[in-house]
Order: C-alpha cells, then structure tokens, then sequence
C-alpha cells in the first residue's frame, strides 16, 4: 500500500548528483546482496523552490518579540509569558506554531482502512495533550464511528511526515509489536546548515580534529544494519555469545549478594588453619543466617560489581564495534572495478545518547559516551541528495534512517556533529528565522508476519 504527500516547499532546485536520492524502495537489509543500485527506482523529488519563504523575510519592530513568540508557540495560552508593555500573548500572523483553531486543523489521510489511519502530519502540530488542537481531537470529530485510536509511534511537534494510527486495539498491539521486534523502517528527509555544503562523499568531510567522517558504502549497508542490530541485542541482553566469552577481555560476570557471601565463605576455608573459631562459625552460615545489616552490606558489594560489569561489558562492546569495522571495512567497495564503483556512500553517526530524568526539567537530549551505562547506543544512517541556497546561506538535503527509535535522534546526532536541521531552535541555532523545522518523516514500512492483520506495509509521504 502507497500514499503520496507534499513535503518541504521553498528551496531553489538542488544541484549536483540528486539523482543518487531516495533509490530504496525495497529494504536495506537486503542491499549486501545486491547486484545493481540503479535497480531500484528513484522516487524522491527535490525540494521545490529554496526563493525566500513568505513573511520569512519580514522584519519586526521589536525582533526580540518576535524571536520569543515564536520560541513559545508550542505552549498554551494561558502559559506564555508577557512579551511587550502590553501583556500581549498573541502569535497574531506569526505561522509557527501550527493552527490555533481545532476547526483549522485539517487532517490529510494518505490511507484508512478497517485496522490503520494513516496521516500526512503538518509540521507543529500536536499529537495530544491537554490543548485544545490536537490530532487525536481531529481523528474523533472527523471518524465519530471508530471508538478510540491508539498511537502506534510518535512524531515530534515540529516534525511533519507520515503518521500511523491504529483504529483497533488488535492492529495498534500488532503495530506495537512490530516496533519492538524491529520489524518497521523509516527514512526521513532533512535540511541542513552547514558551513559550505555536506560534502556527497564522507570520505571530503572531517570534523574540528580532522578525523574523516564514518561512512559505509551503499552495498554493504545490510551488513552495518546487521552488525548494528546485533551490538544493541547484546547490549540490551547485557550477554555476549559464546564466540564472544572466549574472546580475551571479556568482562567476568556480575555476581549477587549471596554468591559473593559463598565465595567468601569458600575463601575463609581455603585460608583456615582450624585455629579460627569466628572463621570456622561463619564458614558453616547460611545465607539466611545472616542479619539484614550483614545481607545490606554483600548488598552494596554485588551493586558495584554490577556496575563493574556494565562499564567493562560497554567497553568490550566498543572495542567489538571496531574490530568489526575494521573487519568489514563498510567504507570500501569489495572491488575497486565493480560495476558499483560510483555507488552513494553513506555517513554514520553513532553517538550514544542519554535521556535526562524527568525530575531535571531538562528537555534536550544528550549526546554520551560508550562507556556510560546510561547512554543508550543510537546509529543514524545519511545520505546527501543536493546542495541548495537558503536565505543567502548553503544548505544540504539529506536522506537520514534511523536504526533506533531514540528520542530526538536525527535532530541531535546532525546537531551534535555539526550539521543543525533548519528551523531546529532546541538543538540548532536559537536565531534561526526558518518558518518550521525542516524535518520531514518521508517513509515508513511495516512488515508483519501473514497471520498479522498487516503484512507489508508501505507509506511513502513526498
């Protein structure tokens, strides 16, 4: 199943090699085993337009009101604060901020069926909440005769793109369950601002320490998928294989309080010449025995040695990562003379990221390290399709998939390594005039088993 949607408008026509966007149309789990990347059909089209957006260029009489106006468009009325003399709160003809009306709240539907509703989402506009324009309020006034819809996965509020919704509780579950089972892919398509263009090839871009970007060649894009996947199932099981036990600098297990009790008991019997009454008493002690001050105290040990564990277990994980790197050399083509030897080569951004507790107040997402048991690994898979002018300054859009579902992660990773999303105020530049987030969630498929309710799924919004 296929739908169509705009996206971005207002950038000029992207020059150079555009024609290597979007060839994807099947997985790229699949790609290892490909002959031929022109196999696939190229579906993308480039922003139309990068002239000057309306009103964007317009100038305010106070920019510091306009700047804080826009800042808090996401925000209910009455939790704005005043931004003139004059107590006044009202976004008037600013267009950030998405409608102010549930009556112009207009639902695009690229698809409905008996099990899924699936929308083309405006950028800042919410999912839910207590507001009073809301997606969820626009599913129930425009499809009275479905009870409750169910949220299958999430788009921030500035993020447009393709939105599935479940209409039963048995199609969200199975949904749901597809998500966790790693079972649905998602590209997105981005603007961003860099100084200069993004170079098309990893290989001309590095970073403050002129270090090379990572990269991965378009053919060998399964096997990283495969290798990436394979280091967060470890990671999450917190269990390398047995392949992995034998290796030399494998973490020794963490133990528990009462298995650190035992082996203290063993190495006082070992240690024992018999003359040690107290010794001898507390070698023949059950783990019962023992008071709750005696059992709090192996409590604590066994904690550290957990935490032991997980740093040097994140350690080996790191050090794994590299060695298949090295192995696997995703940046090189097989042979220099393949017909594939002018195949897109894609950039890598890996950074951990760390949510902070809601207990801070804090917002933004944070970018670790791996030997933060914390930091949860997060990979971002881009591909540049064109370069652009944007309000005088070069832009670069770029096809971004995410191989993790982290919070925030296409805005922070791109932020993080320098190249902010246009319009992105929380992780980019908070003077940045752009009339919305240039992020769009381009395409999306869910692949089920035949018994599902949904067996191949794909949406494509552009």
């Amino acid at each position: 199943m296929s739908a169509t949607c705009s996206s971005f408008s207002g950038v000029n026509r992207l020059s150079g090699s555009s024609e290597i966007a979007c060839r994807s149309l099947r997985s790229w789990r699949g790609m290892s085993a490909m002959s031929n990347t022109a196999d696939m059909s190229a579906t993308c089209s480039s922003f139309s337009g990068v002239n000057r957006l309306s009103g964007s260029s317009e100038i305010a009489e106070n920019p510091l009101v306009t700047k804080v106006r826009r800042h808090q468009s996401h925000l209910p009325t009455d939790q704005k604060l005043p931004v003139d003399g004059n107590q006044e709160t009202d976004d008037g003809d600013d267009d950030r901020g998405g409608p102010k009306m549930l009556e112009q709240l207009k639902l695009r539907v690229l698809s409905k069926d008996e099990h899924f509703v699936v929308l083309n989402k405006g950028p800042d506009e919410r999912m839910d909440g207590a507001f009073d324009v809301t997606l969820e309020k626009a599913l129930a006034r425009d499809f009275p005769e479905i009870e409750k819809f169910r949220w299958i996965h999430q788009l921030d509020f500035a993020t447009s793109g393709v939105l599935v919704v479940g209409a039963t509780k048995e199609a969200t579950a199975t949904g749901c369950r597809l998500f966790r089972e790693k079972q649905v892919q998602k590209e997105y398509l981005a603007v961003v601002r860099v100084r200069g263009h993004l170079p098309f090839n990893p290989a001309n871009s590095v970073d403050k320490c002129g270090v090379p970007a990572k990269a991965c060649t378009f053919s060998k894009l399964g096997l990283l998928i495969q290798d990436m996947e394979e280091m967060e199932r470890l990671r999450n099981q917190q269990r390398g294989t047995r392949t992995h036990q034998k290796m030399p600098g494998y973490p020794r297990g963490a133990r528990h309080g009462p298995n650190l009790f035992t082996m203290e008991q063993a190495r006082l019997l070992r240690e024992s010449q018999g003359d040690s009454r107290a010794e001898l008493t507390f070698t023949k002690m059950s783990w019962h025995d023992l008071t709750k001050e005696e059992k709090d105290a192996y409590t604590e040990k066994a904690k550290a040695d957990k935490q032991r564990f997980l740093r040097e277990f994140s350690e080996f994980l790191s050090q794994e990562k590299v060695r298949l790197a090295r192995k696997r050399k995703y940046e090189c083509l097989d042979r220099e003379d393949s017909e594939e030897a002018n195949e897109p080569v894609a950039y890598i951004f890996d950074a951990p990221i760390i949510e902070p507790h809601r207990s801070t107040g804090v917002f933004r997402m944070q970018v670790g390290t791996d030997t933060n048991t914390s930091a949860k690994q997060s990979t971002t898979i881009a591909f540049v399709l064109g370069h652009a002018v944007y309000e005088g300054e070069p832009v670069t859009k770029v096809l971004l998939r995410p191989l993790n579902g982290r919070r925030h992660q296409l805005r922070l990773h791109l932020a993080h390594h320098g190249f902010p999303i246009t319009g992105d105020v929380t992780y980019g530049s908070q003077e940045d005039e752009a009339p919305r987030m240039m992020l769009h969630a381009w395409r999306i498929w869910l692949r089920g088993r035949p018994a599902d309710q949904v067996c191949i799924l794909l949406l494509l919004c552009c």
